[in-house]
């Protein structure tokens, strides 16, 4: 009795077919689809295109209250339930992979992810260190899967005719970064699950962190706003704020987002490896997160790391041009605003390892000669040397050498230089430069003339000092200088010692600088003492002629 008084109220079997549809579809109402109508959209179409049956006709009209069904204002808002729309599993794509990522589709074995691969609803996604993979839901929306991240594709859905993509991604472990096309074709309904929030989205970019010391999730709202669930409790985030959800409690109240770093610091070109990465700590950052990308967009990452002290010395990259961008983390979790950054790298091949002359070391005096370890993988080398430490006027350069050492044609005069080289690959190209080496080129030294021998005493002379120089003149009986006789330092040009016993003898001389600089030994010269005859010997000797006589 009652159903025919409400069939009668309806207008009989049409009107009973829509109360059951309201029925039935009242614990999905509040699933709701908002539909923004277009020109030449009227209720007939839009259900012909997007809603199961034409019997929803009735049902949309009776739940937005619309008087004309023929004729909708451009522009109008209906709402939708998801439940009437048609429905059809649909597939993203993984637009970019850099480093070691998998995917574990239900009923396979796990495989790793490639450019251009489709990913499937229920697919599961794991990204290693330095693993970075980047996906494209069929409405535009991407995100960017960060490294040691595992997450879910839990729902990939298209209602109706292309109306509305219903995309939502379980993030168990990790970091997401999202964008959300603001203006799109198809209507968009993008949702990021945690293990303690929900945050849905239309129009925006925003982040998504699983906090595992806190069991607890962050979200920070970059452009549009966020609505971010948990524990029945509902926060809004507009651009420029953040939340954290821990698990078990609601959001907290959104708190503003730290300031960009200041990055005027940091260099903007690197020749080693890790990079050592300085700027000015941010107050109120507990801790840093460093992204490096191949691209502005940072669509492309390379490389991420986070450090509560600076500076960073992190990174594992080839030489290239790159983007790098850092924010601070505040006392929450939150990560703040992003400074931005071009860089280049040229680190490969690195810069030999040096044998001779050492950083503030000495050259040979005359034909200077310079050395390093040989590299594997290096077509030739590179030797620079100069007066100055800028390399402003160089004396010498050889971009072609094709050994690991190169000995100067032209001896440099005495005095301080500098040297530097780098290696050269088919491979990678040039290398960077290593350190600037000082090395000092001595005076050699003075060659002794030919010693002056008298009864009991020898004279030995050599060139004059020049300006503060002085000299170490040593005598001994063996020419590995263990047996020394006379040991003298002297600014004079001769020096007189006492005439030995006759035999071999050996002596050598070196310069020493007014700094105190001590330059080489010269090579040992040999000197023979003769056996010496004295008056009363030679007299003794004679006597026998005078008795004689």
């Amino acid at each position: 009795m009652q159903l025919g008084k409400l069939a009668h109220r309806f207008g009989g079997t049409s009107s009973i077919a829509l109360f059951f549809i309201l029925i039935l579809s009242a614990p999905a109402v509040a699933e709701e689809w908002i539909y923004t109508v277009r020109p030449g959209d009227n209720l007939w179409n839009l259900t012909e295109r997007h809603l199961k049956s034409m019997e929803y006709v009735q049902p949309l009209q009776q739940l937005n209250q619309v008087r004309n069904p023929y004729v909708i204002p451009p522009g109008t808002t209906l709402r939708i339930p998801v439940a009437w729309a048609k429905q059809q599993d649909i597939f993203a794509q993984a637009v970019s992979v850099y480093g070691t990522a998998t995917l574990q589709r239900k009923g396979q074995e796990r495989m790793p992810i490639e450019q251009g691969m489709q990913l499937l609803m229920g697919d599961e996604i794991h990204s290693g260190n330095d693993a970075f993979v980047t996906v494209e839901f069929a409405d535009g929306s991407q995100m960017r899967v960060q490294e040691n991240t595992q997450l879910r594709l839990e729902n990939m859905r298209m209602f109706g005719d292309y109306g509305l993509i219903d995309t939502l991604v379980d993030v168990r472990q990790g970091r997401t970064e999202n964008s959300v096309p603001k203006k799109s074709e198809k209507a968009t309904r993008f949702k990021i699950k945690t293990p303690s929030a929900i945050s849905s989205v239309r129009g925006t970019d925003f982040r998504v962190g699983v906090i595992e010391t806190q069991s607890g999730t962050s979200s920070e709202v970059l452009t549009g706003s966020v609505e971010v669930n948990g524990e029945r409790k509902q926060v809004k985030v507009p651009a420029g704020y953040g939340t954290v959800t821990i698990e078990g409690k609601p959001p907290v109240s959104p708190v503003k987002l730290l300031p960009p770093p200041d990055l005027s610091a940091a260099a903007h070109y690197y020749q080693n490896l890790p990079l050592v990465i300085k700027f000015t700590p941010l107050a109120g950052a507990h801790a840093y997160r460093a992204q490096i990308a191949a691209d502005r967009d940072f669509k492309n990452l390379r490389s991420e790391f986070t450090a509560a002290n600076l500076p960073f010395r992190d990174g594992d990259i080839p030489d290239g041009d790159y983007w790098l961008r850092v924010r601070g983390i505040d006392g929450l979790s939150i990560e703040g605003k992003d400074a931005v950054i071009a860089f280049a790298l040229n680190a490969y091949p690195e810069a030999p390892f040096i044998l001779a002359p050492l950083p503030g070391g000495m050259a040979e005096p005359e034909k200077q000669q310079f050395k390093w370890a040989a590299q594997t993988d290096v077509s030739h080398y590179a030797v620079m040397v100069s007066k100055d430490a800028d390399f402003s006027s160089s004396l010498y350069f050889n971009p072609e050498v094709k050994e690991n050492s190169v000995t100067l044609s032209e001896s440099l005069t005495p005095g301080h230089y500098f040297w530097r080289i780098f290696a050269v690959s088919a491979r990678e190209g040039a290398g960077p430069f290593s350190d600037t080496m000082a090395f000092r080129v001595p005076y050699p030294a003075p060659a002794v003339g030919e010693a002056k021998l008298d009864d009991n005493k020898m004279t030995f002379a050599w060139r004059a000092a020049a300006e503060g120089q002085s000299f170490q003149f040593q005598f001994a009986r063996d020419k590995e200088f263990t047996q020394i006789i006379h040991d003298e330092s002297t600014t004079a040009s001769q020096l007189t010692i006492a005439k030995p016993d006759s035999g071999t003898y050996y002596l050598r001389i070196k310069t020493i600088e007014s700094d105190g600089f001590q330059g080489p030994w010269g090579s040992p010269q040999a000197i023979e003492v003769p056996f010496g005859i004295s008056y009363w010997f030679m007299l003794l000797m004679l006597l026998p002629l005078l008795v004689l006589i």
